[in-house]
């Protein structure tokens, strides 16, 4: 990867080779807008962001793909380009994950007010995929409400925004700091009024008469990531070996939902206490 990342690196032309070829796979072409906007800037990223949307638009026009989905890889490479601005001035994940949630927020219900038809055409397409899903001789009547359907594509661009920003971030690191990254993501905490107004949003949304539980799941998404991060630094500070990170993320795959929960409450909670503070106090014997 880290030749991939020299590679892109070394000019323009390679830059939008790559951000073209790679949006065969998932990630990969706007991890390398994140990379240039990273390194060179929002201008220079700008114009590899348009190379990455050329197969977005070719598959606008030519494929049967739900146009709606195609809104949505487009508004991800803008989430992305945004992230990556705010991390390159602030050099703050809380900062930048809070843009993320912000701008795929606003992206999704931009796309609900000037996309009614290609909304309804999508919820057309997930009312014939579950009335294939169901069990023989159940209908399903009703499809998922316009919007649940925006929640969801605003964390889905979330959520590969974050992917390909860390893909980005972790190349710059290789080149230029190597193990940036790394210190970066275990020292991710989210300040207290920040944690709690993210945590009173989960909740509402998790027990709203209306489904707005997708609009939760992207509001959690801060506190989730700094939960992940506490552990990956409990894991460091403890030299209890790398092989314990695997067992962990094989628990999420396999418990995501309600270890998820229990990542965003760590998270809340680390906000006000600062545990790794706490830790090191502990370590170096001034702790209770």
């Amino acid at each position: 990867m880290g030749a991939l990342a020299r590679f892109i690196m070394a000019s323009r032309a390679r830059a939008a080779l790559v951000a073209v070829v790679g949006s065969i796979l998932p990630l990969l072409s706007t991890a390398v807008v994140a990379l240039v906007v990273l390194r060179k800037g929002f201008g220079e990223g700008l114009l590899v962001a348009l190379w990455a949307i050329l197969p977005l638009a070719a598959t606008f026009y030519f494929s049967d793909t739900a146009p709606m989905l195609v809104w949505a890889s487009l508004g991800t490479v803008v989430v992305v380009m945004v992230g990556a601005l705010v991390l390159k001035r602030t050099a703050s994940w809380q900062a930048t994950l809070t843009a993320l949630i912000a701008v795929s927020g606003a992206a999704a219900l931009a796309m609900g007010q000037g996309l009614d038809a290609e909304l309804a055409g999508l919820q057309q397409t997930l009312l014939e995929m579950l009335t294939r899903m169901a069990p023989e001789g159940r209908e399903v009547k009703l499809a998922p409400e316009p919007l649940l359907l925006l929640g969801m594509l605003a964390w889905m661009m979330a959520i590969s925004a974050l992917g390909s920003l860390l893909l980005g971030r972790w190349w710059q690191a290789q080149l230029y700091n190597p193990g940036g990254l790394g210190r970066e993501f275990r020292s991710l905490r989210l300040g207290a009024p920040l944690g709690l107004g993210l945590m009173v949003g989960l909740v509402v949304c998790q027990f709203a008469p209306v489904d707005y539980s997708a609009w939760g799941n992207l509001l959690g998404l801060p506190l989730f990531l700094a939960g992940i991060g506490l552990v990956h630094h409990v894991v460091a500070v403890s030299h209890v070996g790398a092989h314990w990170l695997a067992v962990f993320y094989v628990c999420l795959v396999m418990l995501l939902g309600p270890l998820g929960l229990l990542l965003a409450g760590v998270g809340l909670l680390d906000s006000f206490i600062d545990v790794r503070a706490r830790l090191a106090r502990r370590g170096d014997g001034t702790g209770s």
